[in-house]
């Protein structure tokens, strides 16, 4: 029995020991291939970046320092020249990072945590993250080694408060006009300038401008408009009309901010009377109005004060649907690219000391008008101490399209690359308006004009 477990055992402990010498001889294999390959690797990857590294949106892998570099300066360059538009609202401001704001960056530093990447800390841990390049792209956040002029930036900032933060205001009540109450805009400063690394990072895939939307913060006032309204028992909204301002040109949109702002939050008691031009005024460079398309003679050119008739126009459509008593009103001479933000028979042309837009408050209630920009639209509102209880529609009726003339001029020079067409031709028109009441009594139809609209000729060139 003795002699049986003594052979048992003995033969127990030669199967483990020959177990032991496998495993130990498969753990010396794979460590002395895992070195191998870990060494190989080294190798083939001396002074060169390890694969699937990107920095600023680059595969910079496989690829010696000294590569790397000469490429992303030549990179750099690019996205530091390629131009940002910063935006809010109607305001754009376009800057060129480089040259407006000092903006660089250090391409050094940004090579080095590249080259660093498999190669620094433990040794588990240059082996981990040695296997993610295998299976993964590695990104570098290389917002972080962008940077800017401080001096430049500062100024840049100062410049931008200038044009966009104001402080809130709480609305209050002047002898006729309710002054309105203002939001308080304050940029954010961090978001902005985060925004700005990301958007030239950015704009090295993106053929046009890079846009930022500017950030900020709004600062309701105590005292909003509609808080006021309500506290002086005027504060139901008669009427609204909007036009567009998409497609206006700078000086355009300024001028009818000013115009509308002279108009905006007026009191009108029953039976007083609504003068534009009395409250707006000439409208000349001395008023402080920019030079912009108007209409004069029956041609688009440019004058001063272009713009303020499309404030008159939603002026006066918001009037016909408060069912105001017009007492003048003007159409343009020509209706085209110019006037066509109202339907035709709609617009209202006013020119100091001969042209005006006039109407009555034929209510019997005090009505407050306010005409202000809302983002890409001009929009007036009438509010009243109570509601008309009636629908109002404008419509227009017996329209007639009179074709424009064709003028041939002669070319003086032949086989000049001059474009043929001069001038673009516009058709006339002519139009009936009319407003259509309908209330408790039934429908009214009230005729309000018959405009009629001059032709443009169409001149071209003839050899």
């Amino acid at each position: 029995m003795y002699q049986y477990n003594y052979h048992r055992n003995k033969q127990s402990n030669y199967k483990s020991s020959k177990i032991y010498k496998r495993i130990f001889l498969w753990v010396f294999l794979f460590l002395f291939v895992f070195f191998a390959i870990y060494s190989i690797d080294l190798l083939i990857h001396n002074k060169k970046i390890y694969p699937n590294v990107i920095a600023l949106h680059q595969d910079i892998g496989n690829q010696s320092t000294t590569d790397v570099k000469s490429n992303l300066t030549e990179i750099t360059k690019i996205m530091l020249s390629n131009p940002v538009a910063i935006t809010h609202n109607n305001f754009e401001k376009n800057i060129i990072p480089q040259s407006d704001i000092g903006a660089y960056i250090n391409i050094e530093k940004l090579i080095e945590e590249a080259y660093s990447i498999g190669r620094s800390g433990s040794f588990l841990q240059r082996i981990k993250e040695r296997l993610y390049l295998i299976r993964q792209k590695q990104i570098i956040p290389d917002q972080r080694y962008l940077s800017f002029d401080q001096k430049l930036l500062a100024d840049f900032f100062t410049q931008l408060q200038a044009e966009i933060e104001q402080p809130k205001k709480d609305a209050f009540l002047e002898t006729n006009r309710i002054v309105p109450a203002e939001i308080g805009i304050k940029i954010k400063k961090d978001d902005l300038y985060n925004g700005i690394k990301r958007s030239i990072i950015d704009s090295l895939d993106i053929n046009s401008p890079v846009q930022v939307y500017l950030p900020v913060d709004y600062i309701n006032p105590e005292i909003t408009t509609e808080v006021l309204l309500a506290e002086i028992g005027i504060n139901k909204v008669i009427s609204v009309f909007d036009t567009t301002l998409q497609g206006k040109e700078e000086n355009t949109l300024f001028n009818i901010k000013k115009a509308s702002d002279e108009i905006n939050g007026l009191i009108l008691k029953p039976g007083e009377n609504f003068l534009f031009n009395q409250l707006v005024g000439p409208a000349e460079k001395e008023d402080g109005y920019k030079e912009s398309t108007i209409i004069s003679n029956g041609q688009f050119t440019s004058g001063y004060g272009g713009g303020i008739c499309q404030v008159s126009t939603t002026v006066y459509n918001a009037a016909l649907l408060a069912n105001l008593q017009i007492i003048e009103r003007y159409n343009h001479s020509i209706y085209g690219d110019a006037t066509n933000y109202v339907p035709l028979g709609r617009d209202s042309a006013v020119f100091y000391g001969y042209k005006d837009l006039r109407f009555k408050n034929s209510l019997d209630q005090t009505i407050a008008l306010f005409c202000e920009i809302r983002k890409d639209s001009l929009l007036a509102t009438i509010y009243g101490e109570k509601s008309l209880n009636k629908e109002i529609k404008i419509i227009t009726m017996d329209k007639k399209v009179h074709d424009f003339d064709i003028i041939e001029i002669k070319r003086e020079t032949m086989g000049s690359q001059e474009s043929n067409v001069l001038q673009e031709g516009i058709p006339g028109y002519s139009i009936k308006s009319y407003r259509v009441v309908n209330d408790s009594n039934g429908e009214n139809m009230e005729f309000l004009a018959n405009d009629t609209y001059i032709s443009v000729p169409r001149r071209i060139l003839v050899d």
